[in-house]
């Protein structure tokens, strides 16, 4: 009880100013912190990030060939370069993109999703490894990633590209996903 009353006071009432500013300074050093862990990555991929490390990996295959696997530089860069793909893919999914296709040969729903989503006939590289490229070269056409990117998830960046690239794809996307969620569940 000692204890309380040196803070704040002996009628209880003491002055509240210092411990408020205490906990300002804290929350300040914390944030500081946490701005600077989000922006070196250590939370997760950030947008300027995946298109650095993916840009680097695009670049140096095609130097290599791409029938070359190419080969990074360190660890960190092979664990950034390996995550180029997946990290487009789920990105563009959680953001409710689908992909289409105009091939010949395809299903009236790919079909009818190629005019307003990216074509994997025409579009997408023909290996789905490569796929990230579609996603640093649509973000390169609308100008690179902003300040903003330098702390905010990578996914965030590419959802931004390609709703820019393809704006209809999410809304004529809707009923075909739902329809694919439905026969998965059905199964």
């Amino acid at each position: 009880m000692a204890w309380l009353r040196s803070v704040v006071g002996p009628a209880g009432l003491g002055d509240g100013r210092n411990s408020v500013q205490a906990l300002l300074a804290v929350l300040l050093l914390v944030g500081i912190g946490a701005g600077a862990g989000a922006y070196s990555g250590v939370f997760y991929v950030t947008g300027s990030q995946f298109y650095e490390a993916c840009r680097q990996r695009q670049a140096k295959e095609k130097i290599d060939a791409a029938f070359k696997e190419a080969e990074a530089d360190n660890p960190s860069q092979a664990a950034l370069w390996g995550s180029c793909t997946p990290i487009m893919t789920e990105s563009m999914g959680n953001a409710g993109f689908a992909i289409g296709s105009s091939s010949p040969q395809a299903t009236e729903d790919a079909k009818a999703l190629a005019s307003a989503c990216p074509d994997v006939y025409a579009d997408m590289p023909v290996f789905p490894k490569f796929w990230y490229t579609v996603a640093v070269d649509t973000i390169e056409k609308n100008g690179g990633p902003s300040l903003i990117d330098r702390v905010a998830p990578a996914g965030w960046l590419i959802e931004r590209a390609m709703k820019a690239h393809w704006p209809r794809c999410i809304e004529a996307a809707r009923p075909y996903v739902a329809k694919a969620r439905k026969d998965v569940t059905q199964r």
